[in-house]
């Protein structure tokens, strides 16, 4: 590029300003291929968003059905999963903000969903962070 605008340099203003203007249009197009990966790297949680530790757990609604099933996110992997609305076994009252359970898998089995924060079957809190 250098030498192109040295042999512009001793031609004419004009060439040089065309070099210039590839130049530009070249920094323009990289930043807008940047720009647009960089778009769809970061993606907005659609539900709230839960942590414990390191861990960060997002649940949201599948509306695809009526099934009340959601989507639950776990460290960027996602799973429809089944929910229910009673406590278990309705014998029993279900305690101060219960709303209701993610029935998932291993320590998500149930993940227990409250007014302010969710519980796993390993009794770890998981708060808001979003």
């Amino acid at each position: 590029m250098l030498t192109k605008i040295g042999v512009c340099l001793g031609i004419s203003l004009t060439c040089l300003r065309k070099q210039v203007a590839k130049q530009r249009a070249k920094l323009v197009a990289s930043l807008m291929i940047c720009g647009s990966f960089t778009a769809y790297a970061i993606e907005a949680p659609e539900g709230v968003v839960y942590c414990y530790g390191k861990t960060i757990v997002e649940f949201a609604f599948d509306r695809s059905n009526q099934n009340n099933d959601v989507l639950l996110t776990v460290d960027g992997k996602t799973e429809k999963l089944m929910t229910a609305y009673s406590w278990f076994g309705s014998v029993q009252v279900p305690p101060m903000g219960f709303k209701f359970a993610i029935l998932g898998e291993g320590k998500f089995d149930p993940l227990l969903v409250f007014e302010d924060y969710l519980l796993d079957a390993e009794k770890h809190t998981y708060v808001k962070c979003n």
